[in-house]
């Protein structure tokens, strides 16, 4: 049996935090909800909730305190844990279906699929999967035995990417047709805040720094 555990930074948006919590449907002492400087504060949802005030937040450190806790709930039983927007609404049988691809394809991420046919992308003798078809940063689960964590220089974009390409070195990473999600948000975050602009620009050097690409190249890195 696999434990399973949610991730959920969320920022001033209470209405689709709840919706989200609903839709995801896991006990409330399995999912974490990190309360990145909500006015008000988070308060009386279904879920733990832990408050982090630093502004502008550091997506990748927020993540992390969730995956730590994940780990530290597990208490040494097998376990994934879901890294989550704030804004989703999950279709029924999420987190079922993507630890099901986990367990079946030995991959230590699952991504839920756009294109809806799902592929192997682990196996990648497969070739490339199209960037337009990857839901990675707003919606994926890991194996939690692989004790991936996200690199926190990259404060704010491809931090997901980052994970990504340390879990293809592992069990690799799998997409999962047939599970369709809705992003009520996608990307208005960065687009109204020119903070997170600039950071995104940062944080891509950084990406290329350390992998000597970008992450637009959809060759697998080398392990």
């Amino acid at each position: 049996m696999t434990l399973t555990f949610a991730v959920v930074p969320t920022h001033n948006r209470p209405a689709e935090l709840r919706q989200m919590l609903k839709s995801l449907g896991l006990p409330r002492d399995r999912v974490l909800v990190i309360d990145n400087a909500s006015t008000p504060p988070v308060a009386d949802v279904e879920a733990v909730v832990v408050r982090d005030e630093e502004q502008p937040p550091n997506l990748s450190r927020l993540w992390n305190i969730g995956l730590d806790w994940a780990h530290e709930q597990a208490a040494g039983e097998k376990y994934a844990v879901a890294v989550l927007n704030d804004d989703l609404v999950l279709p029924q049988g999420f987190m079922d279906a993507m630890v099901d691809a986990l367990g079946r394809y030995g991959a230590t991420i699952a991504y839920p699929d756009r294109s809806g046919r799902g592929t192997d992308w682990h196996n990648t003798e497969q070739g490339p999967v199209l960037m337009a078809n990857r839901m990675t940063g707003y919606a994926f689960v890991l194996d939690g035995t692989a004790n991936l964590r996200a690199d926190e220089r990259l404060r704010w974009w491809y931090g997901d990417d980052d994970l990504e390409w340390q879990a293809q070195a592992l069990g690799g990473t799998v997409l999962v047709g047939g599970v369709t999600i809705e992003h009520l948000h996608h990307n208005t975050s960065t687009e109204q805040n020119p903070v997170l602009r600039a950071q995104t620009e940062v944080d891509e050097q950084e990406f290329i720094a350390k992998w000597g690409r970008s992450s637009w190249d959809y060759r697998p890195p080398a392990s």
